[in-house]
């Protein structure tokens, strides 16, 4: 029996996903040679690893896997040094495209475009994927979680089953907002059961969901405790925020991208819905009905009005919204057109491509209500990278979910040669995207040790920069966070917390600088500030927390504490003067100190 005939554009897809693949591991390996030193967060977990306890390790705002597995690389020998420690991070980014071409592959027998196009390419994926935090890791093993689910769906067996279940406790044990889209997962999985009325893979799809859930029962102090232990950080949700931070992780390569999102989740919502209806139960190959020859030509046409449709959306995306709806309402109207009659072919990769779809809307949907009111329920204020889990579960789901024949999948093939060239253009006439620095104090601290004697006093500010100090300063000088904290090893909020509630924080280190200024030595000033005129009074302290408009943020504190410092010393000394700031590039605004000398005293 002659196989089943290919669309002309299926050999352009499979190049052009290949393509975008090299191109996102060249971005990747471009990331680990311009990335530096280690930024606060992730000196932060290599101090938890090397902890050697995992009730030391079980101490942060993440669950404990990524330290063990930091810790395990450095028993291998590999984590000694930055650019190790880096190799890990990059390893971890690969594997979101590696996944999704697994997918792709092992359900549809199809390069993955969609997804590759949309995750693979995204200047916040790689650069927050492949750093030393959590993120990147809960994102590939949520990715790989929908993926066992999907596969289990095909065969409902315990094997099956188990191995879902091992990637649902990882998923957890890496982040745990994971815990919302392993729900959401279970969702999916528990509407295709009842679809097909199958009680006993419900009850397998309920075990995996409770080992995820008993999993993080060791972890509910740290839940109970959430309000009290990070109280400074819970500032409470701002809508414009939410909606920068969303449009930077959605949004690329271009703004108007972060359309293409919800437009491809919107479509898994209806092929879900009606995939309840719809008596689907094949997917694959489909051969070209005989009574219709100019199948091969409209599928092009498909492809080529759908890159059309989304330049010309993208010039005034406000007014052109609809192009979306008609593209998509053509392709289902040829579709019908051009479907009728055909039949499947044997010996197809996937028996249930309306189970999987009805998979995908239903989980994409409990995800992105879930991860709403998890945002919500934290109270933080938002960053881009938060959203790189939902990112690359949705991603998953498209490549689970979208059709693989026909106009539709056309339509997906033009939207992709689309973000693939804007991508193009954006990632290599700007590199900003992924030529990005976390930190410039690896860089500060040589010039630092150099200069700084054994009786200078150096005050790093803010107190949450000392985590990386701590890690690349080597010289002989003596040096305090402002404010004083006992421990610079870990991000110390309730050692924080503690010098928010008294008086006269500053005093002893004013004191200790006013010390080596009279003795002929000076004080290095290593932070983000501007040196203040002198002759003005020294700020008073702040009421203790809570502050009427703020609450319990430390933010005006520290801003309190290192004016009060450099207020005193601009009054007293003869020379209050920048030695050092990093050339301008793109270097994470939160970690771009500056480097002052203080010297002389005058009364």
């Amino acid at each position: 029996m002659n196989s089943p005939r290919r669309p002309d554009f299926w050999l352009a897809a499979w190049l052009t996903a290949l393509a975008v693949t090299a191109v996102a591991v060249g971005l990747h390996v471009f990331f680990l040679l311009h990335a530096g030193g280690l930024w606060r967060d992730e000196a932060h977990l290599v101090n938890l690893a090397g902890g050697n306890s995992l009730g030391l390790m079980s101490h942060d705002s993440f669950p404990v896997l990524m330290p063990v597995l930091v810790r395990f690389w450095e028993i291998l020998g590999v984590g000694k040094t930055d650019f190790g420690l880096r190799l890990l991070g990059l390893f971890i980014g690969l594997g979101l495209p590696a996944a999704l071409w697994l997918v792709a592959w092992k359900l549809r027998r199809s390069p993955p475009l969609p997804g590759i196009a949309l995750l693979a390419l995204n200047g916040t994926v790689i650069v927050f994927g492949d750093s030393l935090r959590a993120h990147g890791l809960g994102s590939l093993l949520i990715l790989l979680c929908a993926i066992a689910a999907a596969w289990f769906l095909q065969r409902t067996s315990w094997s099956r089953a188990a191995v879902w279940a091992a990637l649902a406790v990882l998923s957890v044990q890496a982040l745990f907002h994971n815990a919302i889209f392993v729900a959401a997962i279970c969702a999916g999985a528990w509407a295709v059961c009842a679809r097909q009325k199958n009680a006993r893979a419900a009850l397998k799809v309920f075990l995996v969901g409770a080992a995820a859930a008993i999993s993080l029962l060791p972890y509910l102090n740290n839940f109970v405790g959430l309000k009290t232990g990070a109280g400074s950080l819970r500032t409470g949700i701002d809508p414009g925020r939410v909606q920068a931070t969303f449009a930077t992780a959605f949004g690329f390569p271009m703004e108007q991208c972060r359309w293409l999102w919800p437009v491809f989740m919107l479509a898994m919502l209806l092929l879900g819905g009606a995939a309840i209806f719809a008596g689907w139960k094949t997917s694959g190959a489909i051969a070209p009905p005989k009574n219709f020859p100019p199948l091969r030509w409209t599928l092009l046409i498909t492809a080529l009005a759908a890159a059309m449709g989304f330049l010309w959306f993208a010039g005034t995306p406000a007014q052109r919204w609809w192009i979306f709806p008609a593209l998509a309402f053509g392709a289902a109207w040829l579709d019908k057109k051009t479907g009728s009659g055909e039949k499947s072919s044997p010996g197809v990769v996937c028996e249930c491509a309306g189970s999987l779809a009805l998979f995908g809307g239903v989980t994409l949907l409990v995800a992105s209500a879930g991860f709403a009111a998890f945002l919500w329920y934290a109270a933080l204020p938002t960053e881009s990278w938060y959203f790189i889990p939902l990112l690359a579960l949705a991603a998953g789901c498209f490549e689970i979910g979208l059709p693989v024949r026909g106009h539709g999948r056309a339509a997906v093939f033009g939207f992709t040669l689309v973000v693939v060239a804007v991508a193009g253009v954006v990632v290599f006439a700007d590199q900003k995207a992924v030529n990005w620095r976390f930190t410039n104090v690896d860089l500060l601290c040589p010039q630092l040790a150099a200069e700084a004697g054994p009786d200078d006093l150096v005050v790093v500010s803010p107190w949450y920069c000392g985590i990386t100090f701590q890690r690349y300063f080597k010289g002989p000088a003596q040096w305090e966070t402002a404010p004083p904290l006992t421990d610079h090893s870990l991000a110390r909020y309730d050692l924080v917390h503690e010098q928010m509630k008294k008086a006269d924080v500053m005093r002893p280190l004013i004191e200790r600088a006013e010390a080596a200024l009279r003795a002929g030595h000076r004080v290095w000033l290593v932070g983000m500030m501007a040196v203040p005129e002198p002759g003005a009074p020294v700020p008073a302290d702040l009421p203790p927390p809570p502050l009427p408009h703020s609450g319990w943020t430390d933010r005006p504190y520290t801003e309190t504490w290192v004016l009060q410092l450099n207020q005193f010393l601009s009054n007293h000394s003869r020379e209050f003067k920048m030695v050092y700031e990093t050339p301008a590039g793109n270097l994470n605004f939160m970690e771009n100190l500056q480097l002052y000398r203080v010297d002389g005293w005058h009364d």
